[in-house]
């Protein structure tokens, strides 16, 4: 079933990026960032922009490395936490690529902090990245029912937060960013089956050594 889920979301984004090249998604996309960017509740603005923070290359240095101290020091292993590198690193990369090679212009609508290219958007997939897998690791260690689904509400939330922030702000239409959520939901899975896979190995490796002895 995960297959045909991957697949399914595979020619989704396939689909937004022959909407995004033959302008035909162009009109409603400005339609829907030119709303959304006039949204004026200070209150609101003010969570969604600090929560938006925790997409930014500042934002995901620090809560890698935060997270990658921590790992080291409560699991004594280095494997996730250089998993956790591993995935921020290549997403970065694949979402340079990606920019580069669909090449769509920010919304015109509004002056913006940052350069390049708009689609997909970087804060959302990196996003996506790092916080599904520290919510995977987190529910993995976890024993509770009830904490396992505070982990995954609460960074949903987050990350939902994340992708309307870079739409509030002008810097993404929405194409962007479900695209961001789509590339880095695929490159997700995947480091979560790279995981799985190199933890069955260890465990194999652990079972021989104690035969063994």
């Amino acid at each position: 079933m995960k297959k045909y889920y991957v697949l399914l979301l595979t020619l989704i984004f396939i689909g937004l990026i022959l909407l995004i090249k033959t302008n035909a998604i162009n009109g409603f996309d400005s339609m829907i960032g030119e709303e959304l960017y006039t949204i004026h509740d200070e209150p609101f603005l003010l969570l969604v922009n600090w929560v938006g923070m925790l997409g930014s290359t500042q934002g995901i240095i620090s809560v890698l490395f935060l997270s990658m101290i921590l790992f080291i020091l409560v699991k004594k292993s280095f494997l996730v936490p250089a998993l956790l590198f591993l995935s921020v690193l290549l997403g970065n990369i694949g979402n340079k690529l990606l920019k580069a090679i669909v090449a769509r212009e920010r919304p015109s609508f509004v002056s913006h902090i940052e350069e390049g290219f708009s689609f997909p958007s970087g804060h959302v997939m990196v996003g996506l990245i790092l916080y599904g897998m520290l919510a995977y690791y987190l529910v993995k260690s976890s024993q509770q029912k009830k904490t396992k689904q505070t982990i995954i509400t609460g960074i949903s939330l987050v990350l939902v937060l994340i992708g309307l922030s870079r739409l509030i702000e002008g810097e993404h239409f929405l194409t962007d960013v479900i695209g961001g959520y789509i590339t880095g939901g695929l490159m997700l899975v995947g480091f979560i089956s790279i995981d799985k896979f190199l933890h069955r190995k260890l465990e194999r490796s652990k079972i021989s050594q104690d035969a063994a002895m």
